[in-house]
C-alpha cells in the first residue's frame, strides 16, 4: 500500500513531458501557417462575393416592395395580387439564394480547412513520436480544461508546417 501510494504521489508530481503528454492548439496553428492564412483569404474572397450578389438581390427586392407601396392605392385588385405574387417569389428566390451562399461556404471550408488540419495533424503525430508523447490533446475544440505543465507543441507545429514538413 505504501508503495503504491509513493508511486501516485511520484507520478503526480513528475512534469507532463515525463508523462508523455502535450497539447496542441490547432485552431491558432491553422490561422497562423501560411497555408493557413491563404485559406482565409480564399474563403474571405468567397464571401464578399457571395455577400456582394446577396446585397444586389436584396437591393432589388427592397425597391420592388418600395414601388409596391407606392402604386398600391392605385392599382387594382388584379395588379395587386400580380405584384404581391412577384414579391413573393422574388423573395423566395433571395432566401434560396441565400443559404444556397451559406452552404456553398460551409463546403468550402470543410474542404480547405479539412485538408488543413489533416495535413496539420500529421505533422503533429511525427512531432508526437519524435518526442516520445504517449498523448496530445488537442486544446482549442477538444474539451481540455487545464494543461498544467503539459508542453505546447504549437509553435513546433507551425514552425515545422511551414518549414514544409
Amino acid at each position: 500500500m505504501i508503495r503504491i501510494l509513493l508511486f501516485l504521489s511520484l507520478l503526480h508530481s513528475m512534469p507532463a513531458r515525463a508523462q508523455g503528454i502535450a497539447v496542441v492548439d490547432f485552431q491558432r496553428a491553422s490561422q497562423t501557417v501560411r497555408e493557413g492564412t491563404q485559406i482565409q483569404e480564399q474563403l474571405r474572397s468567397i464571401q464578399e462575393a457571395q455577400q456582394a450578389k446577396i446585397k444586389d438581390m436584396e437591393t432589388q427586392l427592397m425597391g420592388m416592395r418600395a414601388e409596391f407601396e407606392k402604386q398600391e392605392m392605385i392599382l387594382s385588385d388584379d395588379a395587386k395580387r400580380e405584384k404581391i405574387r412577384e414579391i413573393q417569389a422574388a423573395t423566395q428566390v433571395y432566401q434560396q439564394a441565400v443559404m444556397q451562399a451559406q452552404q456553398e461556404f460551409a463546403q468550402a471550408y470543410e474542404k480547405k480547412a479539412g485538408a488543413l488540419f489533416q495535413k496539420l495533424k500529421k505533422v503533429c503525430e511525427v512531432i508526437g513520436a519524435e518526442k516520445g508523447f504517449s498523448l496530445i490533446l488537442e486544446v482549442s475544440n477538444g474539451g481540455v480544461v487545464y494543461s498544467g505543465t503539459a508542453e505546447d507543441i504549437t509553435e513546433e507545429l507551425i514552425k515545422r508546417y511551414d518549414a514544409g514538413g
